[in-house]
């Protein structure tokens, strides 16, 4: 078993609304209050660590977002205890607030984080509370804490193939898109059919002990959202193609709608693109 599927439950269910797949086209359709994704530099850290955090959040009626951030000390199952998010603020710390914000990782019990992955590693939960005049909404970002590493590998430098603390991914662009800030023109009915690609450094190796490859790369998950059109009903992979229909939600013409992409990697590594259209 890989490192992925735990994270890619965990990232979802909390940023995605726990959607199905009979329901993905509707969890990518943007409006209102949402929180796409969230992000922490570095995605791995040991205590005494600075890690920045960063939560991708919008609202489409254009309110002020205010966003706070706070550590879930209760114990873990390996995912993150449902005393989280019931509103009892029982076992919350606060960490800090803002769209971006930095703290300091504090000393951390691994028992109270739950059990390890398959590469030895334990995430801390971290509770993002977003608000909007007329709106709220709550998700967990899971922090790898590198408290233990898997056998035959160090906590620290210098690092043996497979044993480097992970790093985020990066998109390098969306075929066939313009880059950020140059918006792409389009009409109502076209299906748009993009492919999400990644710097070459973003599918990192790690290990994986006591299996026959011990070895492996970062799979790449993407997820879409827009404020308008149609994504199709089912999960697209790292460069797989995901298509969106301009078939719904669609503004005057002239007007603009957005997209974002964001990708994750198997350890909590994640990253974020946004594009522009322009309906003519």
């Amino acid at each position: 078993m890989r490192a992925h599927s735990l994270m890619l439950i965990a990232v979802v269910a909390a940023l995605a609304g726990g959607c199905t797949e009979e329901d993905l086209s509707d969890a990518s359709f943007v409006s209102g209050l949402r929180i796409l994704g969230a992000q922490a530099e570095p995605p791995e850290a040991m205590p005494g660590d600075t890690v920045k955090l960063t939560a991708w959040v919008v609202d489409t009626k254009g309110g002020n977002i205010d966003v706070t951030w706070s550590a879930c000390m209760l114990p873990s199952n390996g995912l993150a205890n449902a005393g989280c998010t019931d509103g009892s603020g029982n076992g919350l710390v606060a960490l800090g607030s803002g769209a971006t914000s930095s703290f300091v990782v504090p000393p951390l019990d691994a028992d109270t984080l739950g059990p390890t992955d398959a590469t030895a590693g334990v995430y801390l939960p971290i509770v993002i509370h977003a608000s909007a005049p007329d709106a709220s909404a709550d998700a967990i970002y899971r922090l790898r804490i590198r408290i233990s590493a898997p056998p035959g590998c160090t906590l620290l430098p210098p690092y043996d193939p497979g044993c480097a603390p992970n790093h985020n991914p990066s998109i390098d662009r969306i075929d066939p898109l313009l880059d950020e800030g140059t918006p792409n023109v389009t009409h109502e009915g076209i299906s748009w059919a993009m492919i999400a690609r990644y710097s070459a450094d973003s599918a990192e190796e790690y290990e994986i002990p006591s299996t026959t490859q011990p070895i492996v790369f970062d799979r790449l998950t993407t997820q879409w959202f827009a404020t308008a059109g149609t994504f199709p009903n089912q999960p697209v992979g790292g460069t797989a193609v995901q298509k969106l229909t301009m078939d719904r939600a669609l503004p005057p013409s002239g007007g603009t709608i957005d997209l974002w992409v964001v990708g994750h990697d198997d350890r909590g590594g994640t990253t974020m693109a946004h594009r522009i259209f322009i309906l003519q």
